[in-house]
């Protein structure tokens, strides 16, 4: 559906899907081969040697990172070419895209064309770029990683949550960019961190009945350890140098639930400290979402509830506003907020998520429901279920 429209129907279809899904699933095992390894390539390790001759792609050997940098040229601004990196490499869609950048698809098909249209009128050749070009790119190759990390983590649409295999090349190749002379550095140790600690708690981000489990609900045995290992290393490898970028930020709060053997020991104090520094760097409506739940957890449920955005927020903004509501007795809002996490949910395991959190709630006594009215929660209910 991509080639032939363009190029034709080849002479032999069947051969030609053959050998297209015999090289699908090639890269499928690659994947699989390199998320198992991720966990036995701990640290440490040194940045390689730089070659004295040679392009990025002979000293990296590495086609995907190598097309990553082409494609983030110093002629496009930075949002355009986080934008086009994710189209034409890594392989998400407009609606993904928009999702990851909290932007409309219209503006992200937009910036688009307006990228190529860039491109050709500079007559740019979209080649790997030498090695002394690589430090200029490297921040907006980050992003993009990050982002494509995010979408296979918790994905925008669909009926699965997550895709493994994006969450793996994200880490090889923030490994990657962290091991090459050119782009090591705090930064790219601080990305490889973040990562990889987030990636440990992949086997339990859906339970066995495909719902969505939050941090707070995953059993913790499961997480894996190596990659745990993996991240801490990396973290502590990015302890040096004078910035504090948001990858460093970011890295700290994974590491502190990472370190959390049980939720109620996580240090919420200190992930709000953190998420305050953060503020800093990145005001997005997401960033304060997230500190508003650490604020929450801290402080208590009216002082989050305090803390919460304005905005919708989306599924999880709703969410927290009801788990607030609920934790302050408040319940018949609370099942409002539910329902609108359930209308809003992107994905089948978050509406079963929301729902599972409106059923908990704990159904009004018959006295408090108006005569005629409809109970928003307690229709549904087994009067067996409790908050909690």
């Amino acid at each position: 559906m991509t080639s032939w429209p363009f190029k034709g129907v080849p002479a032999r279809p069947e051969a030609w899907l053959a050998a297209v899904a015999r090289n699908r699933a090639l890269d499928q095992l690659r994947h699989e081969v390199r998320g198992l390894a991720l966990a036995d390539e701990l640290l440490p390790f040194e940045p390689q040697a730089v070659e004295s001759e040679g392009r990025f792609g002979r000293e990296l050997n590495d086609d995907e990172l190598a097309l990553l940098f082409a494609v983030c040229h110093p002629v496009l601004s930075p949002e355009m070419r986080v934008t086009f990196a994710l189209k034409s490499v890594c392989g998400l869609d407009v609606p993904q895209i928009a999702a990851g950048l909290l932007s409309e698809p219209t503006t992200i098909a937009q910036r688009l064309v307006r990228a190529r249209r860039q491109l050709e009128q500079a007559r740019v050749d979209v080649a790997p770029p030498p090695p002394d070009a690589l430090p200029a790119r490297v921040e907006s190759v980050r992003t993009a990683l990050y982002l494509m990390f995010n979408e296979g983590y918790s994905a925008s649409s669909g009926e699965a949550l997550v895709q493994p295999e994006l969450c793996t090349e994200a880490l090889r190749l923030a490994r990657a960019l962290a091991q090459h002379p050119m782009t090591a550095g705090p930064a790219s140790d601080a990305l490889a961190a973040l990562l990889a600690l987030t990636a440990a708690r992949l086997p339990t981000r859906v339970d066995p009945e495909g719902v969505a489990q939050l941090l707070e609900d995953q059993p913790r045995d499961r997480w894996d350890r190596g990659l745990i290992a993996l991240g801490l290393a990396h973290l502590e490898r990015s302890a040096t140098g004078g910035a504090l970028t948001v990858w460093h930020l970011r890295a700290e709060i994974a590491a502190l639930h990472a370190m959390a053997e049980r939720a109620a020991e996580t240090d919420w104090a200190r992930i709000v400290l953190v998420y305050d520094q953060l503020l800093a760097l990145d005001a997005s409506p997401l960033v304060r979402l997230s500190r508003a739940v650490a604020v929450g957890r801290a402080s208590g449920a009216a002082a989050g509830l305090q803390a919460l955005p304005t905005e919708d927020g989306g599924p999880y903004g709703a969410a927290a506003r009801g788990v607030f509501l609920a934790e302050l007795g408040r319940v018949d809002e609370a099942c409002r907020h539910f329902e609108r996490a359930v209308q809003l949910a992107r994905t089948e395991p978050e509406r079963r998520l929301m729902e599972r959190r409106r059923d908990l709630l704990e159904p009004r006594a018959p006295h408090d429901t108006p005569s005629g009215a409809r109970d928003p929660c307690g229709a549904r209910k087994d009067p067996s279920l409790r908050s909690g």
